[in-house]
C-alpha cells in the first residue's frame, strides 16, 4: 500500500513498523504519527488491539501480505486525528500465493460515522488496489443486519453476490466500474 489522500482524509499504510507502533499503545502511536488518536479508532472492542501481535507475526511471515501491509489507517485531515482502518487481506490460492482477489474491510470511530468516511477511505483503497496490475477483485463480508455497511459496499460499488447465515458477501471485479 502506499499513502492515499482523499478530499478530507490522509490513508496511511498500516505496514508492519506502524503496527509494532501500534502494539505500545495510542500513546506512542499518536506521537508516532503526530496526530491524535481516538481511543475507539479500532474495532468496538479490544479484539482489534489485542490481534496487532498477530498482524504483525502475519507480515513478517508472508512477504505479499507485508508488501500491502493491513490496508490503511484513516486520519481525518481538518483535525488531524486517527479517526479508523480500512483492513485489506491478500487472499492466497491453494498454494498460498496471491489469488489476484483482495479482501477488505472498514471501521470508523463512532462519533465519525454517517458523514461519509468510511465510504471515502473505502473507494480509494478499492481504487488503487484495483489500479495494481495483480489484483483482479475485491471482497468484503458484512453482517446481514448491519444496514450501515451495505451502504458503504453499495455506495463504492461493490455486487451483493452471496448471503450465507448472517453474512452478506460482497464482490468488485476490475471489469467493474466504479462509481
Amino acid at each position: 500500500m502506499k499513502k492515499l489522500v482523499t478530499q478530507r482524509l490522509n490513508l496511511i499504510p498500516f505496514n508492519r513498523e506502524l503496527v509494532n507502533v501500534a502494539i505500545k499503545g495510542n500513546a506512542e502511536l499518536a506521537s508516532f504519527l503526530n496526530v491524535k488518536v481516538l481511543p475507539n479508532w479500532y474495532w468496538h472492542d479490544d479484539e482489534f488491539i489485542n490481534n496487532f501481535p498477530m498482524i504483525a507475526d502475519i507480515l513478517s511471515k508472508y512477504p505479499f501480505q507485508n508488501e500491502w501491509g493491513w490496508g490503511s489507517v484513516i486520519i481525518h485531515q481538518a483535525e488531524n486525528a486517527l479517526i479508523g482502518h480500512v483492513m485489506v487481506k491478500v487472499i492466497p490460492d491453494s498454494t498460498g500465493s496471491p489469488s489476484g482477489s483482495l479482501e477488505i474491510g472498514y471501521y470508523v470511530a463512532s462519533s465519525y460515522r454517517q458523514q461519509g468516511y468510511a465510504s471515502e477511505a473505502t473507494k480509494a483503497v478499492i481504487d488503487w488496489a484495483l489500479s495494481q496490475p495483480s489484483v483482479q477483485s475485491v471482497t468484503a463480508g458484512c453482517d446481514r443486519d448491519n444496514i450501515a455497511s451495505q451502504r458503504v459496499l453499495e455506495k463504492v460499488g461493490m455486487q451483493l453476490i452471496e448471503s450465507r447465515k448472517n453474512t452478506l458477501v460482497w464482490k468488485l471485479c476490475k471489469t467493474a466500474t466504479v462509481h
